[in-house]
C-alpha cells in the first residue's frame, strides 16, 4: 500500500493565514471593524484563511465570509466607574480574564497565523496579549496594530499607554502600525508623542468606507421597516446600547411630538438592559410613527432608507452614516473616553455633520436640528471636506505587499514538518 503523499509548494496553492483580535469590552465596534476587513480580504484576495478572535458576545449573530472562522472570548463590560466586570454574573473578573487568556493562546497559536492584526489595544484587554506575543514572534508571525483615527484625549492616552507599557510594546513587537484615518485629520504621532521609530512605521490608510454593497450576497437584507409615507424617515442608532438610553428617549420624544410630520426607527443596540428596554416599550410602544429595534446585523440597509441619521459618534457609526450621503446629527459619548466627542467635533468643524452636546440635549433641541438639517441640500462628500475614504483599498494593498514578501522569503525554503501540517 502506498504511503501518504507529501504535498509540495508546487502542487497546492500557498495559503496565507491572517488572525484578527478585537477585545470588545464595550459595544461591537472593534469586532465589526475586523469583520469588515475580513469580508473585504475574502472578497478580493485568494488563498487566505482568516481567524477572528473577539470578546463580543454578539459576534456569532453575523454571517462570516468564506474561509473565515471565529472564536469568542468570555465577555466583559464596564461598570459606571469604567472598570471591567464579567458579563457572566457567575464569574468574577479574575476568573473571566484567566479563561480569556487561555482561549486566546490556544486558538491563535493553534491557527498559526502569518499575520496577526490587533485592533486598537496593543496589550489586549488587561494585558491578555502579552504572553502570546513572544510565541507568535517565535513562529515568524508578523504583528500589526490597527488604530482608529483617534484613541482619546492626548494626555489620557499618553498616561495610560505609559502605565500599560504600550509604547515599548509597539516599538518592540509590532512590525506595522496602521491607522484607519488621515494624518491631516488626527496626527496620532503628534497627539500621543510617539517615538520617531514608531512614527516612521505609521501608515495612515484612510477611513474605512462602509456600504451595503460591500457586505456580500450571503447577507441579503431581510429586516422590516416602518411603512414608507410622504413623511421624512429618521433612523437613530444609539451605539451598542449600554449608554444609549438618553439618546433613545429624546429621539422617541421627538417622534411622539411630531406624529404627522416625522416617522422613524430607533435601533437601541443589543446591550440595552432589559429594564431600559421595557421602559422604552412602556413609554413609546404605542407610537404609530415609530419602530424600535433592539439589534440588527443589517444596519447599513436601515441607514439607506433614512432621510436623516441620528447617531452617536463611534468610528463605525459615522463611517456607515457618511457612506450613505445623508444629513447626520451626532450625539457623541463623553464617558468613559472622549474619542467620540473629538471625532464628532472635528467632523462638524469640517462641515460633514452636526454635533450636539449630550449633556445639554433635550427633545426640543434635537427636533430643531432634525428639521433644520432635513432642509439642507447639496451635502458635501467626505472627500470634499478633506477625508480620504480609501482605507479598505489601502488595507488590501498592504496585505498583498506583506504576503508577497512572505512568500518570497519562503520560496527556496525546504518543506518541513510545520509546512506539511499547515498544508
Amino acid at each position: 500500500m502506498p504511503g501518504p503523499v507529501a504535498h509540495t509548494r508546487d502542487s497546492i496553492p500557498e495559503r496565507y493565514r491572517i488572525a484578527f483580535y478585537s477585545h470588545d469590552g464595550y459595544g461591537l465596534g472593534h469586532f465589526r471593524r475586523c469583520l469588515l476587513l475580513a469580508q473585504q480580504v475574502q472578497l478580493h484576495l485568494d488563498n487566505i484563511e482568516i481567524l477572528i478572535v473577539t470578546g463580543s458576545s454578539r459576534a456569532r449573530f453575523y454571517s462570516l465570509p468564506a474561509r473565515t472562522s471565529i472564536v469568542t472570548l468570555d465577555a466583559v463590560t464596564k461598570d459606571r466607574e469604567g472598570n471591567y466586570v464579567s458579563r457572566n454574573t457567575l464569574m468574577n473578573i479574575t476568573e473571566t480574564l484567566a479563561r480569556r487568556r487561555e482561549t486566546l493562546r490556544r486558538s491563535v497559536t493553534g491557527f498559526g497565523p502569518d499575520l496577526f492584526i490587533v485592533d486598537h489595544v496593543p496589550t489586549g484587554l488587561r494585558g491578555e496579549l502579552l504572553p502570546l506575543m513572544p510565541d507568535l514572534k517565535a513562529q515568524g508571525t508578523e504583528i500589526v496594530i490597527g488604530l482608529r483615527d483617534v484613541i482619546d484625549e492626548s494626555e489620557k492616552v499618553k498616561k495610560n499607554w505609559k502605565f500599560d507599557g504600550c509604547f515599548k510594546l509597539v516599538e518592540s513587537f509590532f512590525d506595522h502600525v496602521w491607522v484607519y484615518g488621515n494624518k491631516n485629520i488626527f496626527d496620532l504621532g503628534e497627539m500621543y508623542n510617539l517615538s520617531e521609530n514608531t512614527r516612521e512605521r505609521i501608515h495612515y490608510l484612510g477611513y474605512l468606507r462602509r456600504s451595503i454593497h460591500q457586505i456580500g450576497p450571503e447577507n441579503v437584507f431581510s429586516g422590516s421597516f416602518v411603512p414608507r409615507t410622504n413623511k421624512p424617515h429618521i433612523v437613530c442608532v444609539s451605539g451598542g446600547g449600554e449608554d444609549g438610553l438618553p439618546l433613545g428617549n429624546r429621539f422617541l420624544e421627538v417622534l411622539r411630538n411630531a406624529p404627522d410630520t416625522l416617522q422613524g426607527t430607533l435601533i437601541t443596540g443589543p446591550f440595552l438592559s432589559r429594564t431600559d428596554s421595557r421602559t422604552l416599550a412602556g413609554c413609546f410602544g404605542s407610537l404609530q410613527n415609530a419602530q424600535i429595534l433592539r439589534f440588527t446585523t443589517h444596519l447599513e440597509e436601515h441607514l439607506r432608507t433614512a432621510d436623516l441619521i441620528v447617531t452617536m459618534g463611534g468610528y463605525n457609526a459615522l463611517m456607515e452614516a457618511l457612506s450613505c450621503q445623508k444629513p447626520i446629527i451626532a450625539v457623541p459619548r463623553m464617558f468613559p473616553r472622549k474619542e467620540q466627542w473629538l471625532r464628532a467635533s472635528k467632523f462638524a468643524e469640517l462641515g460633514l455633520i452636526r454635533s450636539l452636546d449630550p449633556s445639554q440635549l433635550d427633545s426640543e433641541k434635537l427636533a430643531f436640528a432634525i428639521h433644520e438639517d432635513l432642509a439642507r441640500s447639496n451635502l458635501p462628500t467626505p472627500e470634499e471636506c478633506g477625508l480620504g475614504m480609501d482605507g479598505v483599498g489601502n488595507f488590501l494593498a498592504r496585505i498583498e505587499k506583506i504576503r508577497a514578501q512572505h512568500l518570497l522569503k519562503r520560496k527556496d525554503h525546504p518543506v518541513g514538518k510545520s509546512d506539511l501540517i499547515r498544508a
